[in-house]
């Protein structure tokens, strides 16, 4: 019986917390599948909107993806792709993906492959004013100099500022600076992407009282014994 009753209260804080998915489509880049035979890559990544030409989802022939069959190959001066999102001032969002300096394709100079979070405004398109700490921030922490032919789980999370309707998760690489470098080169790849507002921790208070109330009829039980 008692254990019974503890197993129940252990269920009722499991279901206060709430779980969330990943908001992100494809985010493995594994749609559509790469036909078999067929050309080794195709340009965009399905459910992204892409920027700057340099973006092709690309199979196992090309790069051995952090998991899965594919993966996002991305280079140029500036290049990218992104996803956005409702949101408010005050959530939490976490993001990350996972990226590659790959060896069969090397950085070079000042290039950056980022994971980025922008703060976008009503209008859908510009962020909020502010530039890099408010507007967007940033984890730019693969550059030519990261070890090749290692996939580094590059995390980023945020609190949305005042002005805020919606947050876009960009996956992006460009001749950033890198290191304090000029110029760029190479195609970094991006695999197993992720974003989504963090999850409450707290239950609701109702659900507390609920939980205190089976904690004391075990404290009673015992007593009993």
């Amino acid at each position: 019986m008692l254990r019974t009753a503890c197993c129940f209260c252990v269920a009722i804080v499991a279901a206060c917390v709430p779980v969330h998915a990943n908001q992100l489509v494809n985010p493995g880049f594994e749609t559509p599948p790469i036909p078999a035979g067929g050309p080794p890559e195709y340009f965009g990544a399905t459910g992204w909107t892409d920027f700057g030409g340099g973006t092709y989802t690309v199979g196992s022939a090309v790069v051995t993806p952090n998991s899965g069959a594919q993966s996002l190959k991305m280079f140029g001066g500036a290049s990218g792709v992104y996803q956005q999102f409702a949101a408010t001032p005050g959530q939490l969002w976490d993001g990350g993906a996972y990226v590659l300096n790959d060896a069969g394709d090397p950085m070079a100079g000042g290039q950056v492959a980022a994971v980025n979070i922008e703060w976008i405004l009503a209008d859908g398109v510009n962020q909020v004013p502010g530039g890099a700490g408010v507007g967007f921030i940033t984890n730019g922490d693969t550059i030519s100099t990261t070890p090749q032919g290692q996939w580094n789980l590059r995390p980023i999370s945020g609190v949305a500022p005042a002005g805020t309707a919606f947050a876009r998760f960009v996956l992006i690489t460009g001749e950033f600076g890198g290191g304090g470098m000029t110029g760029g080169g190479g195609a970094p790849k991006y695999d197993d992407a992720f974003f989504d507002i963090r999850p409450g921790q707290v239950p609701e208070p109702a659900s507390l009282a609920l939980v205190g109330m089976v904690a004391i009829g075990l404290v009673a039980a015992r007593r009993r014994r």
